[in-house]
């Protein structure tokens, strides 16, 4: 059995996403926090404390610290959800102040922040149903993290290039996409929870396609923008 899958050794994969993550942040964000609204304070403090949490939970299976890892777990009944208010939050906030000049790519951003939305609430979701089944509540609580993934590369590939000439989102995308097909590699000769992944990958990718294929630009989002905008 491929057992970092079941989160008892990924505290350090998890744990160096984090400072992957402090790292991406810092110009555009950790170094100025006064030019950032109260709704990314929210989110970034909540999703770090996510981060967090998935690093403990996985040391105390490690270290066999079970009451402790059950104690985490319930903590993201309440995280969790304040993750999916804060992201709603924001991005009404952002397209809702968005100028005519960067309405645009915003309504883009939106689709971002919404699908990575659904992606970490599905994921949770399952996670918690299937608690009682150790390696598939391990792989979906794996997918949660993955929805973490393109924020943070991408902050790194506008501090590498601010001005891309192409969509990053292809990048992005490709090394979450990429990390989900090693995994499945690895645990290819287990039986149990082997198709959980397998799943979730394919609708990872069905979520990415409108981003990469610029579906984002049709009337029907570009509605869903504008009445999105407009509530409130």
């Amino acid at each position: 059995m491929a057992r970092m899958l079941d989160l008892s050794r990924s505290w350090k994969y998890f744990a160096g996403f984090l400072v992957l993550a402090f790292i991406a942040f810092w110009p555009s964000y950790l170094s100025q926090p006064r030019a950032s609204s109260g709704y990314t304070h929210a989110h970034a403090a909540t999703s770090t404390a996510y981060m967090m949490l998935l690093i403990v939970q996985s040391w105390a299976i490690g270290a066999r610290r079970v009451h402790l890892h059950r104690a985490a777990g319930k903590a993201s009944y309440v995280l969790a959800p304040l993750i999916m208010i804060t992201i709603l939050l924001l991005a009404h906030d952002r397209i809702r102040g968005a100028s005519s000049e960067t309405y645009a790519i915003q309504t883009y951003i939106l689709y971002l922040q919404l699908s990575l939305a659904l992606l970490f609430a599905i994921s949770y979701g399952l996670a918690i149903w299937t608690r009682r089944s150790v390696v598939r509540h391990s792989r979906f609580m794996v997918c949660t993290a993955l929805t973490l993934v393109d924020p943070v590369l991408i902050r790194i590939m506008f501090w590498i290039q601010p001005t891309p000439s192409w969509n990053y989102q292809w990048l992005t995308f490709g090394v979450t996409d990429l990390v989900f097909l090693i995994l499945i590699w690895l645990e290819r000769n287990n039986r149990a929870g082997r198709g959980v992944l397998p799943a979730m990958l394919a609708l990872f990718v069905l979520l990415q396609l409108p981003a990469l294929l610029g579906w984002t630009e049709g009337s029907a989002w570009q509605a869903f923008a504008r009445w999105f905008a407009s509530v409130g």
